[in-house]
């Protein structure tokens, strides 16, 4: 079957750790380590990342292989269970891989290569891989030299991509997607439910002009006079929901 196998309870986990990383982590070392510029924040936001899947995502059966790519120290998300292994990026990253000619695969083209060869999505779409493909031997010796013998595509793994968009140090978009070894879209799968509210945001006031003050609202239990000066103003929060 070409459908994504999902597990809930792992996305909300994985979710949380992207989410934490976004919201809480980056923002608090900003806080306590004030820089004159912060060209680091990309690199930095990945590593909380890591660190909060073996916090809080890792047991038993899911485990995080590691890799490195030159000086770069990456992770591999894998289910033993169900024989998935996962690779989280943000979307902009991934949409530039297969748009980029490179001398070596980028380890997700090695990955999607010996993962999902036996996939392919409904819609097919030229890229740059078609012009400028990599041989076989290159994409198996590369797959092999970052898993390391730790995850071996002849019992049946397949590869998903936990694909993320923020702004700033808000989490806007989280997405689990099945791609085949072109990164064409088999299927995907929108994990935003799993985003916890910010609900201070809900809470926010503003002012308002002072022929609105004073408005009298009635509910159930009689009259509720609005402080002059100040409104709740409801935010849209449908990029959370």
């Amino acid at each position: 079957m070409d459908k994504i196998k999902m597990n809930k309870s792992l996305m909300r986990r994985i979710v949380r750790s992207v989410e934490k990383a976004i919201a809480e982590d980056v923002p608090q070392y900003l806080r306590e380590h004030h820089k004159e510029t912060n060209n680091a924040i990309i690199q930095l936001r990945g590593d909380y990342i890591n660190d909060n899947l073996r916090n809080m995502v890792v047991g038993e059966n899911i485990e995080l292989v590691p890799f490195k790519r030159y000086s770069w120290h990456g992770r591999i998300l894998v289910d033993r269970i169900e024989k998935i292994s996962y690779t989280i990026t943000t979307k902009q990253t991934l949409h530039a891989v297969p748009k980029k000619h490179r001398n070596k695969p980028h380890f997700l083209q090695s990955i999607l290569y010996m993962e999902n060869s036996g996939y392919e999505a409904p819609i097919k779409q030229l890229t740059l891989m078609d012009i400028y493909p990599f041989e076989e031997e290159v994409l198996q010796n590369d797959f092999s030299s970052i898993v390391e013998g730790l995850i071996d595509p002849n019992e049946g793994y397949r590869h998903y991509v936990i694909v993320y968009d923020a702004v700033g140090s808000e989490l806007i978009d989280i997405q689990l997607e099945f791609l085949d070894k072109d990164f064409d879209i088999i299927e995907a799968a929108s994990l935003n439910e799993y985003i916890k509210p910010d609900f201070s945001r809900l809470t926010d006031v503003e002012p308002v002009d002072e022929d609105l003050n004073d408005e009298v609202v009635e509910n159930a239990k009689g009259l509720l006079k609005v402080k002059s000066g100040l409104r709740p103003k409801l935010k849209d929060i449908s990029k959370q929901a």
